[in-house]
């Protein structure tokens, strides 16, 4: 197991985002809560919460990691969607996270801090670093941030 995948633990809030679903202003707050499972296999249970209408809601999936990209698949009613993204790259606090088109999402980008942390230049330090963060000049001027 990567040093990386073990870092992802724990719940991220999304800060940046290309991602409609968060760009709406109906969902506030989102965040990604990671825990690995007690599997041999790098799998991970993948908590996705937002504010609604005053209410927390919740996505449920398990992710497992096939080659250089997590897949990721619904739990309970859900359990027919899937997904895929990958980790671009994490440094301390900050994950980058690239997912690709789904039968019901488009692709995307999310930019995601570790809860907890607060970073005021976050912004300022991705647009003027973008490279560095794995984003190309056009991705990084779609980003929305939240």
């Amino acid at each position: 197991m990567k040093k990386w995948q073990t870092q992802l633990d724990g719940t991220w809030a999304i800060k940046g985002t290309t991602f409609p679903m968060w760009l709406s202003g109906k969902r506030k707050h989102p965040r990604i809560t990671y825990k690995r499972t007690e599997k041999k296999t790098v799998e991970l249970l993948d908590l996705v919460e937002y504010e609604a209408n005053g209410k927390t809601k919740q996505i449920r999936g398990i992710d497992r990691l096939a080659g250089d990209q997590f897949v990721w698949r619904g739990v309970g009613m859900l359990r027919l969607l899937s997904s895929h993204w990958k980790v671009v790259t994490m440094k301390g606090d900050l994950l980058v996270i690239r997912f690709e088109k789904s039968l019901v999402t488009p692709a995307g980008i999310d930019v995601l801090i570790k809860e907890g942390t607060e970073d005021p230049s976050l912004r300022q330090r991705v647009m003027e670093n973008y490279e560095s963060f794995g984003l190309t000049l056009n991705e990084c001027k779609e980003l929305q941030w939240l």
